[in-house]
């Protein structure tokens, strides 16, 4: 059986949107983990997992199935490809995150290039005031300011959505070529060819915004062929994107025309520099991209000669960006092959040593230090000689890993696979380690001499510092040649922080992954652009918060550079955006609490009809017993079938009930549908859930009629005191069984006080009118034996619990007189003076104040156990597993153990209930034994 998906793979696929099950299927199909996104998304087709519905689909299954079309035409970049299937909740933004761009399909190259433009306030402040014409003409220049309008529309909420990320759709489907034709979206689209339309049509935009025309023609750079095809513009004046994006390039060309010195000049917008690879760092490369030999220039008369040409950087721009140009051309393979040589850049660099304006004296300190660098380049070489050995090899891992080998050649292990049997190689391995001390020794010498020597070139710069550029961002590379995927690193100068900007998740990173990444330590992931902007524009970001990220709710949110920016219109415009959003996710939310109440009220509603059905059959031999107390819709069910053969006439109400308890469920707040706080809107949405689920007999009606709202108020009071009788009910037998009589007449007397003004028929008047004349036939019929003592105490509480002549309209014939016989039958078995003091206080029903202050004493345990018996019974939260109701059993069993207890004094009370005329001493006597 194939080995389990282990859990971060299986999390990584649920991430994409697939389901277990479907994961589970492509993982036993594959032959390895490669596989398995392949056949995934083939599965996925045939099982029509994520094909349009005949309802409108949810934007987040669009965005899936964007993304995995992408998948499908690159799927070597589908690894790093963003699947998200979220709620509405889950896309709001966290506080202090900059806002995503949803990828609409093989984007991601350019969502990193706006994410870029975002973070220049200059570009962005330009864009949020642009003020269109009253009337916009059709074509190309129309198309520009349409742009314009929605990459404004687009900063706006990047910059106050409450969102996780927002939709850049309508700018790129605005971006046209020369021709006004609009470009297609979803090929692996040319970096560069499309930034170079994109910032041309703004460039337009803004152009016609003032009345002026393009200032931006566009013109193809010759270059070597690469992903990213170098586009350029010949600058007719200076605008707002050439001022911010592009650097102004004179070109400077010597050459040898019919033995006389030649030269041409020009100017030249670039908006990426671009720079070799094999230069292996920016200040080589950008050395060489300024000066450059050509061996075989053809001059005007076609003569082959030898040209020296100059790319000079004219003034400073305010962003200087890169394009490492990572992508040849294999005549073997007839296809563009990537490079992933490792490439270093610093955080900082000097613009000073390009300028055209230094040219001279650059050139002088480059002469000067062309010996130093042919040294280092001889050194790099000979260090190569080791780390590359064959052109494969790390010489000495090589010489290591062969010592270790040797050494393993002894009898001392012979199960080893790779011991060949006892070899004495002493000698070889001293050798070996003589060689690799001599090879990690030259290596030490030639690496501190490369050293020396760039700190000697570097220090010759020491002067040209007063131009420095810190980097903004990286635009990062992942996959090969004709496919992959693209994301951003871009660093927040004020926090300090760099955030990873991967289309819709943008996320804090570490210094350390970011250069990792850029730097091409890991083969297929390397940098493609680097931006730098100048020191001025970073200083500038510290002393002033440009951006500070914050949602809406937040209490400094739009108090930012960037928030300044918008007008009244545009607030109240992300304002509305927001509502919208956060009454997405309301409706959202409620969506999903009631199908949670749908799935609790299904659950309950079963349960209090199966439980209350089994309580019924089980109890039905029981002719006296009280009200199921389980929960509160099975005590009004039970409350019903009392007062009526037909017990439906509360179902409407239960219902109500039943959903009240599941709303408190599994609302946030707890709150349910009697607690006035829900809106009408929520309500109707419920009732409209529930008359599709559930049919009539199980639904509750649209609305609680008046009088059924009248009924819940008084059945809330009525079990609520029911809860409380029967805790104090179920303690006094308990206390009875105990034969603590003291504390029984405390209870009773407490219990007896609260049912008084109680309808007669309700069951705990009876209980307790019962009580009031069994428990005085206990406490002195068990003292008439002469055997038995008496309890001299018991017969003083007991006097002062008559003395209230609890029920005295009820009790039996001749009653007092037959307490008097009892009392007199104890006296002349046991002679006690103590029992004719208290027969005394019986006949003149005299009120001894400490034994009236004792009966009403209930002490702080009862109390406690009634109110921890009590609380166990909710109006509103209870539970749905299979719960002992507690105080019925103690109730109905507790009246059972009291009659086998105590039969005889029962059987005495029956006798003087029937008999109507009390029972005389001999015959108490002849019952009692």
């Amino acid at each position: 059986m194939k080995t389990p998906i282990n859990s971060e793979l299986l999390d990584q696929y649920i991430g994409m949107g697939f389901s277990r099950e479907l994961i589970q299927m492509a993982w036993e199909e594959s032959n390895n983990e490669s596989e398995v996104i392949n056949t995934l998304l083939t599965l996925a087709d045939k099982n029509n997992a994520l094909s349009n519905t005949p309802t409108k689909q949810d934007e987040e299954i669009l965005l899936n199935q964007a993304l995995i079309d992408s998948y499908k035409t690159n799927p070597q970049g589908g690894a790093t490809t963003t699947f998200e299937n979220v709620s509405p909740e889950q896309r709001k933004r966290n506080n202090g995150v900059p806002c995503g761009l949803k990828n609409v399909g093989n984007t991601c190259y350019f969502n990193g290039l706006l994410q870029t433009y975002f973070f220049n306030s200059d570009f962005v402040k330009i864009i949020i005031k642009f003020q269109p014409p009253a009337q916009i003409e059709q074509g190309k220049q129309g198309q520009s300011i349409q742009l314009v309008q929605h990459l404004q529309n687009l900063f706006i909420s990047m910059i106050g959505s409450d969102k996780k990320y927002v939709d850049p759709s309508d700018v790129v489907k605005s971006i046209c070529d020369d021709f006004g034709n609009v470009l297609p979206i979803g090929d692996q689209k040319d970096v560069g060819e499309f930034n170079h339309y994109f910032l041309s049509r703004i460039g337009e935009g803004l152009a016609y915004n003032e009345h002026q025309p393009s200032k931006i023609e566009d013109i193809p750079h010759e270059g070597g062929s690469s992903i990213l095809k170098q586009k350029s513009s010949t600058v007719h004046d200076d605008d707002a994107v050439s001022k911010l994006f592009f650097c102004k390039v004179h070109h400077f060309l010597q050459f040898d025309q019919a033995g006389v010195p030649h030269s041409r000049d020009s100017t030249e917008l670039y908006n990426f520099i671009p720079i070799d690879l094999k230069d292996g760092n920016l200040y080589d490369a950008f050395d060489n991209f300024v000066i450059n030999s050509i061996e075989d220039f053809k001059n005007d008369l076609s003569e082959i000669v030898c040209a020296t040409k100059y790319n000079w950087i004219q003034g400073t721009p305010q962003t200087l960006s890169f394009q490492i140009q990572r992508v040849t051309y294999s005549k073997e393979k007839n296809d563009l092959i990537k490079q992933n040589d490792e490439f270093y850049f610093e955080e900082e660099i000097y613009l000073d040593r390009f300028l055209n304006q230094n040219s001279k004296k650059y050139l002088e300190i480059r002469t000067q230090n062309k010996e130093l660098k042919d040294k280092q380049k001889k050194i790099k070489l000979e260090l190569q000689q080791f780390s590359k050995f064959d052109d494969k090899y790390d010489l000495q891992d090589i010489l290591l890993t062969t010592i270790k080998f040797l050494e393993m050649q002894t009898k001392d292990n012979p199960l080893n696979p790779l011991n060949f049997g006892d070899s004495n190689q002493k000698l070889t391995i001293d050798h070996l380690l003589k060689y690799s001390q001599q090879v990690s020794k030259k290596k030490e010498v030639l690496q501190q001499s490369y050293n020396n020597l760039e700190q000697k070139i570097q220090a010759s710069y020491n002067n040209f510092k007063e131009n420095k550029y810190i980097l903004q961002s990286i635009l990062i590379h992942e996959g090969m040649a004709n496919s992959g995927h693209y994301y951003t690193y871009i660093k927040d100068f004020r926090l300090d922080k760099w955030f990873k900007f991967n289309d819709i998740r943008v996320t804090e990173e570490t210094k350390e992954k970011v250069f990792q990444d850029a730097f091409g330590v890991k083969p297929g992931i390397n940098a493609y652009l680097l931006v730098y902007v100048k020191n001025d524009v970073v200083q500038e970001e510290l002393r002033y918060p440009k951006r500070l990220y914050k949602i809406s709710s937040e209490k400094d949110y739009l108090q930012d550079g960037y928030g300044g920016f918008l007008c009244k219109a545009q607030i109240d415009s992300i304002t509305r955006e927001n509502q919208l959003f956060q009454n997405e996710i309301e409706d959202y939310k409620q969506a999903r609490i009631i199908e949670r109440v749908a799935e609790s009220y299904q659950t309950r509603f079963e349960f209090v009809n199966e439980h209350f059905r089994t309580i019924i059959n089980k109890t039905q031999g029981i002719k006296f017993k009280p009200l199921f107390t389980l929960n509160f819709p099975i005590y009004i069910k039970c409350k019903a079938s009392q007062l009526s053969n037909q017990n439906t006439q509360h179902d409407n109400l239960v219902k109500w009930i039943i959903l009240d308890s599941a709303l408190r469920e599994v609302s946030e707040k707890k709150q349910g549908v009697f607690d006035g706080q829900l809106s009408e809107d929520f309500k109707n949405k419920i009732i409209n859930k529930f008359s599709v689920q559930f049919n009539e007999f199980k639904r509750p009606s649209a609305k609680l009629a008046y009088s059924e709202q009248n009924d819940l108020n008084k059945f809330e009071q009525e079990y609520q005191q029911y809860v409380n009788l029967g805790a104090w009910a179920s303690i006094s037998l308990d206390c009875l069984q105990k034969k603590d009589f003291i504390q029984t007449l405390q209870v009773l007397q407490h219990l007896t006080k609260k049912v008084k003004m109680l309808d007669q028929q309700n069951y705990f008047f009876k209980f307790a009118k019962n009580l009031k004349t069994l428990v005085p036939l206990i406490i002195i019929c068990k003292m008439i034996p002469k055997e038995n003592e008496v309890n001299i105490k018991e017969l003083q509480l007991l006097q002062a619990y008559m003395v209230h002549n609890h029920f005295q309209y009820d009790d039996p014939k001749n009653w007092k007189g037959q307490i008097r016989i009892m009392l007199n039958a104890i006296i002349e078995n046991h002679e006690c003076q103590g029992i004719k003091e208290v027969i005394a206080n019986f006949e003149s029903e005299n009120k001894i104040k400490e034994q009236m202050d004792q009966l009403e004493f209930v002490c702080e345990e009862v109390k406690n156990q009634q109110i921890i018996l009590s609380s166990s019974y909710e109006i509103n939260f209870w539970n749905t597993y299979q719960k002992q109701d507690i105080i019925f059993d103690n109730l109905v069993e507790g009246m059972n153990k009291l009659k086998q207890q105590f039969g005889v004094y029962v059987q005495i009370q029956k006798e003087i209930k029937e008999v109507q005329a009390p029972l005389v001493k001999e015959q108490l006597e002849k019952m009692i034994k």
